[in-house]
């Protein structure tokens, strides 16, 4: 299910758009991991995924500029 609703925002939306929304998967995730099963993610971790979202962020205003 979650890969055919991707397919379908991908449809929607400008590709760049959807890596945007698609980057930051990982912290939902992360927060219900740590909230359902108590399961945390160290300071890489959420460091890694900054990373990730911050590059996708830059790379999208650049576009627009």
């Amino acid at each position: 299910m979650p890969r055919t609703a991707g397919v379908l925002t991908l449809r929607r939306v400008p590709a760049h758009t959807f890596g945007l929304s698609m980057s930051v998967d990982p912290v939902p995730a992360a927060l219900v991991g740590r909230l359902v099963l108590g399961e945390g993610l160290g300071a890489w971790e959420w460091a890694g995924i900054a990373a990730v979202v911050t590059a996708n962020a830059v790379n999208m205003a650049a576009r627009r500029a």
